[in-house]
C-alpha cells in the first residue's frame, strides 16, 4: 500500500472532519490514497464557485465538493459538478 493519508471508502464517512484531515494533509504535500484502488487522489477545482474536491486519478472516487477558507472546510455537495448556486447568492 502506498504511504499517505487514506480517504474513506464510504460516501457517508466523507464528512467535514474527514475532508478537513484529507485537505490538511494534501496542503502539507502528503499523498492522499484512494481506499478503493490504492491510487493517488488529485485536487479538482471549480474556480467559478471557489470549490474543491479530491478525486482518484484512476477510479473517480471523490470527496464531496467543499469550500476551504480560513474558517475551515465546509461541505457543499456530492454531485459530479458543484451544486448550482451552492456558494454565490445562495
Amino acid at each position: 500500500m502506498p504511504n499517505g493519508v487514506r480517504a474513506a471508502d464510504s460516501v457517508d464517512a466523507m464528512n467535514e472532519e474527514h475532508v478537513t484531515t484529507l485537505w490538511s494533509a494534501f496542503k502539507e504535500g502528503k499523498p492522499i490514497i484512494c481506499s478503493r484502488d490504492e491510487n493517488e487522489m488529485a485536487v479538482a477545482v471549480d474556480g467559478s464557485l471557489g470549490l474543491y474536491r479530491l478525486i482518484c486519478v484512476a477510479c473517480g472516487h471523490a470527496t464531496p465538493w467543499f469550500e476551504a477558507k480560513m474558517q475551515g472546510v465546509r461541505i457543499r455537495g456530492m454531485s459530479s459538478r458543484p451544486p448550482p448556486g451552492s456558494m454565490r447568492g445562495g
